[in-house]
């Protein structure tokens, strides 16, 4: 003979079938309202708001639209001149600092600035090779100067040394925020 162990069938509590129910309607529910508010109510305030701009864009005289163009036009064209502008060298500061870094018995002939490279090259001569050396004295306590090189010193004839100077400076010196406008 034998037992049938699974020919009683527990019944489930009723609070347990009432939250079944109620987690069923509860879902169908969350996704009904979804769906209504993405195909149905996302649609219509899609197409009020497509009216509203092409309502706010039609506004206006066609002269008044040619006006609006044309002053965008001229606020871009602004706007890239003032990028220019604040983006070109100021060399006052440069040569208010130069001033303090030549020696009197000095003199340049030349120079070339490359602002890109904060490198100025100049062409000096001066009296004797101790002109040089005060220079170079003179060059070497700048906090400006980033590094010098002096180069192709010659000695004259008639006494007169001429030489190369390239200067490597801050390139603060060259911008336009730098404490003066």
């Amino acid at each position: 003979m034998s037992i049938d162990l699974y020919s009683k069938q527990e019944e489930a509590p009723i609070w347990k079938k009432v939250l079944f129910i109620f987690s069923i309607v509860l879902i169908s529910v969350v996704i009904i309202i979804f769906m209504y508010n993405q195909f149905v109510k996302m649609v219509k305030q899609d197409r009020t708001i497509e009216d509203l701009n092409l309502k706010l864009s039609e506004q206006g005289t066609e002269e008044q639209l040619k006006e609006k163009e044309f002053v965008l036009s001229a606020e871009k064209k602004i706007n890239d001149f003032k990028k220019l502008y604040s983006a070109k060298p100021i060399f006052d500061t440069f040569f208010n600092k130069f001033e303090t870094w030549v020696y009197p018995r000095v003199f340049f002939s030349s120079s070339s600035i490359d602002v890109e490279k904060a490198g100025v090259t100049l062409k000096g001569e001066t009296d004797t090779l101790q002109s040089v050396m005060q220079e170079m004295l003179l060059l070497d306590v700048q906090t400006d100067i980033l590094s010098y090189t002096i180069s192709n010193i010659e000695i004259g004839n008639d006494k007169k040394v001429t030489f190369d100077l390239l200067l490597n400076v801050k390139p603060e010196l060259f911008m336009q925020n730098n404490g003066q406008q």
